[in-house]
């Protein structure tokens, strides 16, 4: 018979590694032996507009990629137009997606009447924070230092105030008209997308029409070919037309530069 032996439970023993050893010791860098700077964490705004920014960018390209393969659309039209007449279904199914992609991310696509509108409210701000900016006198200095102490008598106490108010004016106007060119740079860049689409689109219809007027041809499309292919093309439509319309959000981060 085989003995078993039961093995008594040990005990934990308390770690002997305090907390300030348990913490995790700071990077240093390799030649000086000094703590390399820790790096500020990004916000959540950042972190939303960095997902944002990369599904949009992914959206577009996309695009690109269908709009690369037109060239071997345009040589199938004429050698088979029944496969030519699949891969515009192919091409409009794939934009359809990277349109819903790119709205999904909080693209637009704004009207010109809504572009004309931002450009003009941007163009104003910016006219006032320049006015703000000249009406801001001159630092009047009068904040003593610890080598030169000297009382601040009510006069430069009020020179400073107004100083403060209107530099604080200054800045809350550069502000907003900072946000508004940034809206009229994601608006510009977002109907740069759907334009892209309704180049790919244009291709699209008009392969469609070589390949209607090659009726002849032995290898033309079936009825349910076509059927097929109309389907797609108008989903595709259909997706830019519902695609929303109006301003979109700016960046959270910095504001992109736009001259107007």
């Amino acid at each position: 018979m085989i003995a078993i032996q039961t093995l008594a439970a040990t005990p934990l023993q308390p770690s002997r590694t305090s907390v300030r050893d348990a913490a995790p010791r700071p990077l240093r860098d390799e030649k000086s032996g000094q703590p390399l700077p820790l790096l500020p964490l990004p916000s959540l705004a950042q972190t939303q507009d960095a997902r944002k920014a990369q599904a949009k960018d992914m959206a577009a390209k996309k695009v690109q990629a269908v709009r690369e393969r037109m060239n071997a659309l345009k040589l199938m039209v004429k050698i088979d137009p029944r496969a030519a007449l699949k891969m515009t279904a192919q091409f409009a199914k794939e934009l359809r997606a990277a349109v819903q992609e790119f709205v999904d991310a909080g693209g637009r696509n704004p009207t010109n009447g809504e572009m004309k509108m931002a450009m003009r409210d941007a163009e104003q701000a910016r006219d006032a924070a320049d006015f703000a900016a000249q009406g801001v006198p001159a630092d009047p200095g009068v904040t003593p230092t610890d080598e030169t102490p000297a009382p601040i008598d009510a006069e430069a106490r009020r020179a400073q105030a107004t100083y403060a108010a209107a530099a604080g004016m200054a800045q809350d106007a550069d502000g907003a008209a900072d946000r508004l060119e940034a809206v009229v740079g994601a608006a510009f860049a977002d109907m740069g997308f759907f334009e892209q689409v309704k180049l790919a689109l244009g291709d699209i219809k008009l392969a469609r029409d070589k390949i209607r007027a090659d009726w002849a041809h032995p290898k033309a499309p079936s009825k349910d070919d076509w059927k097929a292919a109309d389907r797609e093309l108008a989903e595709l439509e259909r997706a830019i037309d519902l695609a929303p319309t109006g301003m979109p959000e700016p960046p959270q981060t910095t504001p992109a530069t736009v001259t107007i």
